[in-house]
């Protein structure tokens, strides 16, 4: 019990574990007031701390918390009451630099490179900075990363010294601690944050991250059953476009998704709590006994899903992905690529990994039919996120892939400040290319009215009556 804290107790209530916390107080020393509060706030408050970690009330609320058990029972006779408060928050919140810029909605990224003066990098949409503040030893960063980590169901430690955790929904982690990294410098960590509430269609269109058109034509595309994954690199903001565009689709029609962590949430209630909407939501599962991303894709597919969506294709699951797309399910996904073009090459290399039998160029075909359309994402040197491409997959010719690109972003030119950092790269989104005719004759046998389909190739002539 004398390392229990708030981060313990969330990460208990995760694993649906009762916390007991029942001291037999006899003398009111810190130790003794701290137990006590901790027990009272363990069996009181677990629910709520649980929802509210990493939003800007949280740390405001845990105070409140611990001030209102000091001064009901009396703790605080002979000590002072605000060094006290403090000093509780402190080993009960417990992680330090951290949790004041987990409750900075400004905060997109924490980057922990030790413990040292200047190896915290903050980043925010005005950039990237070195914090202000600092680990006191190596011994605390690996402590507030090991402690971070539990919150997720991760144990970081000597005999696994790394891993990926998530602090809270939407709060992700990576970090490690020697041996795998230098013992005299600490912990390493890579934290990153998604705020649904500020990814929104009004967002999204006002920081030039996509055009209106841009995401008018993938949200039709999606709810009339065209398939679109999205490729970019890690922090280019790719789970939260497919947030996004799943946010439109019609309440009654059926997604169901399986993550790592539960990032997207796309449930929606009324005034009372009520669910208005058909959504299934699945998670791995890491050893012992894991459950992979294959695992729960196959088992999705028994759920009559009008949207599958493995929210980030890694392995072999992309197999059983681009199998289900080419055969009557809507798949929208992610994966780590350079570009839209590049993007068919490496669910190609996942692909092999399934031990199929059919040619390279085969299955780079049935990727193609599974996939039409390939959105590239990127985060600019001056931080920026932008859709950098739409592209329409049309076949696949000498063994590369051949196809429209719909929407491209043209970098015109950069601003930079007086010590050369860029902070601002200029540009905009333009329509370069036509739907195919076969995806137009998709959309119109889906359903799409005519009008949209000649914003996109005005010579289309539809097949009517065929499908």
């Amino acid at each position: 019990m004398g390392n229990f804290s708030v981060h313990h107790l969330i990460y208990r209530y995760h694993q649906r574990k009762r916390v007991s916390s029942k001291q037999n107080i006899d003398a009111y020393d810190y130790q003794a007031i701290l137990e006590e509060v901790r027990g009272e706030i363990a069996r009181n408050h677990a629910e709520e701390l649980a929802k509210e970690m990493g939003t800007a009330t949280f740390r405001e609320r845990m105070r409140s918390l611990i001030t209102r058990y000091v001064n009901r029972n009396s703790l605080a006779d002979k000590l002072d009451i605000v060094s006290l408060v403090d000093a509780i928050y402190n080993d009960m919140a417990g992680l330090g630099l951290i949790d004041a810029y987990l409750s900075d909605s400004d905060v997109e990224e924490i980057n922990v490179n030790g413990w040292e003066p200047g190896a915290v990098w903050i980043t925010t949409p005005q950039g990237k900075v070195q914090a202000s503040m600092a680990f006191a030893s190596a011994e605390e960063s690996e402590n507030i990363v090991t402690k971070a980590a539990r919150l997720g169901g991760v144990t970081i430690d000597g005999a696994k010294p790394y891993g990926d955790s998530f602090l809270t929904r939407g709060i992700r982690m990576s970090g490690a601690i020697s041996p795998v990294t230098d013992g005299e410098i600490g912990a390493m960590a890579s934290i990153r944050k998604q705020k649904p509430s500020f990814v929104t269609r009004e967002n999204i269109i006002r920081w030039g991250t996509m055009t209106a058109e841009q995401l008018e034509l993938l949200s039709v595309a999606i709810c009339h059953g065209i398939s679109v994954a999205v490729a970019g690199a890690t922090g280019s903001g790719k789970t939260a476009v497919i947030g996004l565009l799943l946010s439109e689709v019609p309440d009654g029609d059926r997604i169901v998704t399986i993550e790592d962590t539960r990032e997207l949430n796309l449930v929606k209630r009324d005034g009372e709590g009520h669910v208005l909407n058909d959504r299934v939501h699945f998670l791995t599962k890491e050893p012992p006994n894991p459950i992979t991303m294959q695992d729960m894709l196959i088992h999705a597919l028994r759920y009559h899903p009008k949207i599958l969506v493995p929210a980030e294709m890694r392995g072999k699951e992309a197999w059983t992905a681009q199998e289900a797309g080419r055969t009557g399910h809507t798949i929208v996904s992610t994966l780590h690529a350079n570009s839209a073009r590049e993007a068919y090459d490496r669910i190609l290399t996942m692909c092999l990994l399934a031990d199929t039998t059919l040619t390279e160029e085969r299955l780079l075909r049935n990727i193609v039919s599974a996939f039409p359309l390939m959105v590239f994402k990127r985060q600019l040197p001056d931080g920026s996120r932008k859709v950098m491409e739409i592209f329409e997959a049309t076949g696949v010719v000498a063994g590369e892939v051949s196809g429209n690109t719909i929407y491209k972003f043209v970098v015109s030119g950069k601003e930079s400040d007086e010590q050369g950092h860029i902070v601002k790269i200029r540009g905009e989104h333009l329509r370069v290319g036509s739907l195919s005719p076969k995806l137009c004759q998709q959309l119109f046998d889906e359903g799409v009215d005519l009008e949209f389909i000649y914003r996109y190739n005005p010579a289309f002539t539809p097949l009517k009556g065929i499908s």
